[in-house]
């Protein structure tokens, strides 16, 4: 009898919100049959080859900027960045899944730090440096549990993407909870999704050698309110099952 997959989830531990995000992000994986394990933002990055040999995905997790050095540029006035020690582990974590081929998933930060492990960049303020940006930083801590509203906005996603077969069955609208955005979405990826205003919403990974996918919007906030958000975490435990097998 084959296991179940496990995947790895990284966690702040200090998020105020900690309860709400936590079982927003683990009950979907145990619905589709996996084993959540959290990882800690603050793991050292010299266990990151151990991790990886004991889960069969990871999925990045929302949160604070990452630092714009890891992209080569000067912090902007608005940018907030977190502890370097967070960067370094999730960052480190994420270009380490890549290379193997690993299964992942990024949510709102983890998008960004998925393309900044592949060599990408950042938009570090979409209202200021985004020309005719329209509102994207909303206070999600006020209204993330409710269904959409202003804090949500219609995406356009690539006729064929994994994001546009999330997303049938309904409108095209996801939660906007963010500052940053992705600018260049790195070596591995391609844009699969972006607002109106064209800002970047989610990138895939198109070199065919593994599942990866960023999203820039909380599905662990909404699935409750509409069960197409559970899809991208089926998606990811179904690549997770298929890399266990292959191990």
């Amino acid at each position: 009898m084959a296991r179940e997959p496990v995947v790895g989830v990284t966690i702040h531990l200090r998020d105020p919100l900690l309860t709400t995000v936590e079982r927003g992000l683990r009950e979907p994986l145990q619905r589709y049959g996996a084993l959540p394990v959290i990882l800690p933002r603050l793991t050292p990055p010299s266990q990151i080859e151990r991790i990886l040999e004991l889960v069969d995905a990871i999925q990045v997790s929302g949160g604070a900027d990452v630092h714009p050095t890891h992209y080569g540029e000067e912090p902007h006035e608005l940018t907030e960045p977190i502890e370097a020690e967070m960067d370094a582990f999730e960052i480190g974590l994420t270009r380490a899944a890549l290379d193997r081929g690993l299964p992942v998933l990024g949510l709102c930060r983890g998008v960004q730090v998925l393309a900044v492990a592949d060599g990408g960049r950042l938009t570090q303020d979409v209202e200021s440096l985004h020309e005719g940006a329209h509102r994207h930083g909303h206070d999600w801590k006020a209204l993330a549990p409710l269904p959409p509203g202003e804090h949500w906005h219609e995406i356009a996603a690539e006729p064929g993407s994994l994001v546009e077969r999330w997303l049938a069955g309904g409108p095209p609208r996801v939660n906007s909870f963010h500052h940053q955005s992705v600018a260049d979405p790195g070596r591995r990826h391609r844009v699969t999704a972006h607002t109106l205003d064209g800002v970047v919403e989610a990138i895939e990974r198109v070199d065919g050698l593994g599942f990866a996918v960023g999203l820039q919007w909380h599905n662990e906030l909404q699935w409750e309110h509409d069960e197409r958000f559970l899809r991208p975490f089926a998606s990811l435990v179904e690549a997770a099952r298929v890399y266990a097998r292959a191990r």
